[in-house]
């Protein structure tokens, strides 16, 4: 926070492992979206579950071996509990912090994949700011576009549910035929 209790709009030396120097502000944090490689884990699942000769279940853990753009990142894995994904939920070890987590990032062609706290990213949505109505969105700007920029943040979040949605849709279509029993195939 800088003076006044406002947020300031660039970092300082030292709050992030990776940045942006051309910011409009200065240097800024860098987005997940930036990243040069997203290792996600609804991935491994996926492959975990094709992959017969291994029991997809709670307290599993492994080390898993990506190639992206003939380089290779090995990192660890383990499957908790949980309601929602039948086998259990899959998560990353960060090999920075040592937690939990969804998505490790390799922000660079040539750095280690690790967790979004690690490097200090953000993600774009954080630092539009596009839910405020400001002075572009309440004058000119909405006038000579029928819309605001508070509009315009909501139309993208729905279009984004509505993409991550259909992903989801996707990869359970994929996963049916993986998570029924192999004794019920054949009644």
């Amino acid at each position: 926070m800088s003076r006044g209790g406002r947020r300031r709009r660039f970092i300082m030396r030292g709050e992030a492992r990776v940045w942006c120097p051309g910011g409009r502000w200065g240097p800024r944090r860098t987005r997940t979206n930036e990243c040069w490689a997203t290792l996600r884990a609804e991935q491994l699942y996926t492959a975990l579950l094709r992959d017969n000769s291994f029991a997809v279940r709670p307290g599993a853990r492994g080390r898993a071996t990506y190639t992206v753009e003939d380089r290779s990142v090995t990192v660890t894995w383990e499957i908790r509990a949980n309601s929602v994904w039948r086998r259990g939920r899959v998560f990353w070890g960060c090999s920075r912090c040592g937690q939990r987590c969804t998505r490790l990032y390799i922000p660079l062609e040539n750095s280690e994949p690790a967790c979004r706290r690690c490097w200090g990213l953000t993600y774009a949505s954080r630092t539009l700011q596009n839910y405020k109505n400001t002075i572009w969105g309440r004058g000119m700007f909405a006038r000579m576009f029928g819309t605001s920029q508070r509009d315009w943040a909501f139309t993208t979040t729905y279009e984004n549910r509505q993409r991550r949605r259909d992903m989801s849709r996707e990869r359970w279509e994929e996963r049916r035929e993986l998570l029924v029993p192999t004794s019920a195939k054949w009644r």
